[in-house]
């Protein structure tokens, strides 16, 4: 926009320099005279808006904010150095936690919002949610992971593809995929059990696992197939040395590769990779002669030709059986999302017209999100679980009390256990699984009081209000499942609990990430208790997700 503004004034001032020169010969080409002027406009409105504009003139230069600022990236620098995505926006809420929004400046000293009461967040998430959308630097970030899905898409668009969405992720169909997590929560705890036998360092089944590393596994091989309808074994891999082959897949002859392979490069870069990442969003580096873009490349492109093969098969099934009359068979039998979304894209359904770019899009972000939140969620439970004993003892007997009431137990008995609600909601609340949400005002609005022109970028980090001692009290950053059982009238505020969002953009997949956690945690404490290890772990970061590195527990084989 600043080049259009410095073109059009430069070609009005020459053209003005033209007329008052007359017939007289002009000393330069109008050409020349246009690109100089040009020039000197562009730098000086640079210079303005990077030096000048934020210090003097902005309308959010007395909002509360990090002051630490480097000359041209502002808080960018400090915030790829941080330990963790959240760790310095928490730290500008405890500054100042009583205050409806927070300023920061990042590359090129542009200014960023940030959500910190909970006002602001119901404003942005859901009275003014459609009056927002992704910012641009977002998209130019995202768009090879999530692709033209649910999470990309604005306004109208939005609202069409989540009603199409919606009967997939329901309670009644969430539900029939029940039997699918426990086959695969209880080849979870099996895996574990061999584990630790086959472990010749153990101490009568005693182990130590690579929590991130085994979960991650776990909860992709239950997305394979409740998503997918595919079995990816990934699982195999805890106890075996050997490289997964999912069904053999290769892209344009080149070596084989996993679902797991292309994630690990997505989630877990090398610094470089990370830095490319997330630079990206401000100019463009995804063009750099670099491995990490490469591999980053690579993996993305694998992703896509595997899905969409993936989607071109499951319509000729799902076409093939409208014509040899099997259809409602099918269509009866049928669990995985992927099937199902299809079967609803046919005449006459909820989903008819979903183009293949966009079906591409949304399994691109149900597989994204939908496995690597879940397991490092899961991570984050046996994290506390190990670090709380008394917290682990008080779960346990929770369940050991149900399964002497109930063996034969189904999802509906472990959703009613309280014990085990209170704790997941806790372990959410401290360690919320998305990172930070970014919007643009597509508008001028207010939000909590402060005026928000339009263009205004926007921050929403789950971690500020979840962890906000003013609303939570000074133990905030504590595990207590119990307070659950009593909250204050701001902490039962829907907006003080952000670990799937709210509003119309909320987390479509909470129920399936929910009863996929409550199953995989109950199955695990019945047959394992799990202690700390001494041994100091990391979080990735720059990234999108809270995701641990070398995150390590000490496992022990029991009986209930």
């Amino acid at each position: 926009m600043d080049a259009f503004i410095c073109v059009g004034l430069a070609i009005a001032e020459s053209l003005a320099l033209l007329i008052l020169e007359g017939c007289t010969q002009p000393s330069h080409s109008p050409a020349q005279d246009v690109l100089i002027l040009f020039l000197f406009q562009f730098a000086l409105l640079k210079f303005y808006r990077i030096f000048v504009y934020h210090r003097y003139f902005s309308p959010f230069r007395h909002l509360p904010g990090p002051t630490d600022n480097h000359f041209f990236f502002g808080q960018a620098i400090n915030l790829i150095k941080a330990k963790s995505p959240p760790e310095l926006y928490v730290k500008w809420m405890q500054e100042s936690p009583d205050v409806p929004i927070i300023r920061y400046l990042t590359f090129a000293n542009t200014e960023v919002l940030v959500c910190n009461s909970v006002n602001s967040f119901k404003d942005v998430l859901q009275t003014n949610c459609y009056s927002f959308q992704k910012p641009d630097r977002w998209q130019r970030m995202m768009v090879e992971i999530t692709g033209q899905g649910v999470l990309s898409l604005e306004g109208d668009e939005h609202r069409r593809h989540r009603k199409m969405l919606a009967g997939a992720f329901s309670t009644s169909n969430v539900r029939k995929l029940e039997p699918v997590f426990r086959s695969k929560t209880k080849e979870l705890g099996d895996v574990l059990d061999q584990a630790l036998t086959a472990d010749h360092h153990n101490n009568e089944g005693i182990g130590i696992i690579d929590c991130t590393d085994v979960f991650s596994k776990a909860t992709l091989d239950i997305i394979g197939v409740t998503v997918l309808g595919v079995e990816l074994a990934n699982l195999k891999l805890v106890n075996s040395g050997d490289r997964m082959q999912d069904k053999d897949k290769s892209v344009n002859g080149k070596k084989q590769y996993s679902f797991h392979d292309a994630y690990e490069i997505i989630f877990a870069q090398s610094f470089v990779g990370k830095v490319l990442f997330f630079a990206n969003a401000f100019i463009p580096t995804r063009w750099l002669p670099l491995e990490a873009n490469r591999e980053f490349a690579f993996a993305t492109n694998w992703l896509r030709d595997v899905l969409r093969e993936l989607i071109r098969e499951r319509h000729n099934r799902v076409d093939e059986a409208r014509r040899s009359g099997k259809y409602e068979s099918v269509k009866r039998d049928s669990r995985d999302l992927l099937s199902y979304v299809i079967e609803e894209s046919m005449p006459g359904g909820p989903a008819e017209g979903i183009a293949e770019e966009n079906l591409l899009g949304h399994l691109l972000q149900f597989m994204a999100g939908g496995h690597a939140t879940s397991a490092d969620t899961i991570t984050w439970c046996i994290y506390t679980l190990a670090t709380y004993q008394e917290v682990q003892d008080r779960f346990r007997d929770e369940v050991a009390q149900l399964v002497s009431r109930k063996p034969a137990m189904n999802f509906s008995d472990v959703d009613a256990l309280p014990y085990l609600n209170n704790f997941v909601k806790e372990v959410l609340r401290l360690y919320a699984p998305s990172t930070s949400h970014h919007r643009q005002a597509g508008k001028d609005m207010t939000i909590d009081g402060i005026y928000v022109p339009k263009d205004t970028i926007f921050d929403i980090v789950p971690a500020m209000p979840m962890l906000n001692p003013l609303i939570w009290g000074e133990d905030a950053e504590v595990a207590d499942p119990t307070r659950w059982d009593r909250l204050t009238p701001d902490q039962a505020s829907p907006y003080a609990f952000e670990a799937f969002s709210n509003g119309p953009r909320m987390c479509i997949g909470k129920i399936y990430a929910m009863m996929e956690i409550k199953i995989i945690l109950v199955e695990l404490i019945r047959r394992f208790r799990f202690f700390s290890v001494e041994k100091p772990f990391t979080i990735e970061n720059p990234g999108f997700a809270l995701r641990p590195k070398g995150l390590e527990v000490r496992v022990e084989r029991i009986i209930m």
